[in-house]
């Protein structure tokens, strides 16, 4: 009976075995289960072997992990593309896709040889769609060739602050050779979202496409699932569905050609904006990487709101060509920093910078400059300065500098000047008119009396008296 049992307990076991297993490989390969085989990295369960959180406000990194390893940044590569494109190019301007943009080995593109498109369209899909020839043709727009493309990127590179970065294509695809860091890539996403055309495609959960000659009308969505959510494909092949993620306000996502991710997300933590960046990361994975990655950082940070939205600013701004010379401000927005432990308030000093060039009419709200915020009289952070009212055309007198009130004082005094100069020379007029009269009278009179002399003389003489 004992054997019996036995080898009936054995076949159970190894049953029991498999299943245990099977249920350990299907967690690790779908769903939110993975990141519990992640490795801890600096505190942090990650896949990625690069990744790094920036901290916008206080310009420093909260987190990091291998930051400074030098990696592929593969279709990241494409950020400071668009970037170097959109400051160079009309985003209007119509263009024709050339031969010469499309490589066929860097997979499908959106595009066709020939296809009439904008500026604007080629940088959203460089930037949501990753495509390659997209982000080529923006470098053969903006410069005679690629090469010489790519001696703007590295000059760009440094100015931005990237100290490890260096780059061989546009595209970062076909082992170009191209490399960067998880804090390099963080500095160049930090700089793309100040450009607006390179904003509005990080930014956007979907764009359209307009039809061309060579296409229908097409709907772009995010390559970063967190900002609209949808499905991807993890390293096994399963799909697996990301939903879009509350705190993400911008993002890019790209795999490389050895199924590996790279990819950038802008998260608000505590009121601050965080740019968190993942380099060669498992599919999916970099999605948990990251959420992991801004719950560490939410306890790192300690954000003080250093100016608060409405808050008027005594010093005004400049107007040309305005009713008035002069416009008031106030915060746009409210504005935080990062005040580091032990670190005191009264080191935060904001300054008002505004724009040199505001030109009337201006809105109620209009953006007139910046709020600078200061951490031990270094900038870290900004908001924007908006009026507090408007401000119509002045008249003629504003094109140098009068605003209407001055320009009406002043036409009041001229006017009175004028009206004083003609009643004076009326007077005048009348003065003299009057003088003349005299004098002729006295003239006449002295001459009447010459004649009654010379008269009286003659009868004196007058022989036959």
């Amino acid at each position: 009976m004992k054997k019996t049992d036995s080898k009936i307990k054995k076949p159970i076991r190894v049953i029991f075995v498999v299943i245990v297993v099977a249920a350990i490989v299907l967690m690790y390969c779908i769903g939110p289960m993975a990141y519990v085989f992640a490795e801890t990295r600096n505190g942090v369960d990650i896949s990625a072997n690069g990744a790094a959180a920036y901290i916008d406000e206080s310009n420093s990194f909260a987190w990091d992990y291998n930051g400074d390893a030098q990696l592929d940044p593969d279709g990241l590569t494409m950020m400071l593309t668009c970037l170097i494109a959109s400051e160079n190019l009309d985003h209007e301007e119509e263009v024709t896709v050339s031969g010469k943009a499309i490589n066929e080995a860097e997979g499908a593109s959106w595009l066709k040889d020939g296809e009439v498109t904008t500026v604007d369209a080629l940088v959203h899909l460089a930037i949501m769609g990753c495509d390659t020839t997209a982000a080529r043709m923006l470098a053969l727009l903006t410069s005679e060739s690629e090469e010489d493309f790519v001696q703007l990127m590295n000059e760009k590179a440094i100015e931005i602050g990237c100290t490890k970065s260096e780059f061989h294509n546009a595209t970062g695809h076909l082992n170009a050779g191209n490399l960067s860091t998880a804090k390099d890539i963080c500095l160049i996403a930090e700089a793309a979202m100040d450009n607006e055309l390179v904003r509005d495609a990080l930014t956007a959960g979907s764009y359209q496409l307009p039809a061309t000659n060579a296409n229908e009308a097409r709907t772009l969505t995010a390559s970063n699932l967190f900002l609209a959510g949808g499905t991807a494909k993890n390293a096994a092949g399963a799909d697996v569905e990301v939903k879009a993620y509350g705190s993400a306000l911008a993002g890019m996502v790209c795999e490389t050609a050895a199924r590996r991710t790279v990819g950038f997300t802008l998260i608000k933590v505590n009121e601050l904006q965080v740019y968190s960046a993942v380099l060669d990361d498992e599919p999916v994975k970099e999605y948990g990487d990251t959420s992991r990655m801004a719950a560490a950082t939410a306890t790192m940070v300690q954000p003080y709101k250093a100016i608060e939205k409405g808050t008027p600013f005594e010093k005004k701004a400049k107007v040309k060509n305005g009713a008035v010379s002069k416009v008031s401000g106030e915060a746009g927005s409210d504005g935080y920093v990062n005040l580091l432990e032990g670190a005191s308030a009264s080191l935060i000093l904001v300054e008002p910078e505004f724009s040199e060039e505001i030109t009337a009419p201006i809105k109620k709200g209009d953006v007139i400059g910046k709020a600078v915020i200061y951490l031990a009289d270094v900038p870290v952070s900004s908001v924007d300065i908006v009026a507090t009212s408007e401000v119509k055309e002045g008249w003629i007198f504003s094109r140098i500098g009068i605003p209407n009130s001055v320009a009406l004082i002043i036409m009041i005094v001229l006017a009175v000047i004028i009206i004083a100069f003609t009643a004076l020379s009326i007077v005048i007029r009348k003065n003299k008119a009057r003088s003349r009269a005299i004098r002729e009278a006295r003239i006449k009179e002295i001459a009447l009396k010459q004649l009654e002399q010379e008269k009286s003389a003659r009868e004196r003489d007058w022989p036959y008296r």
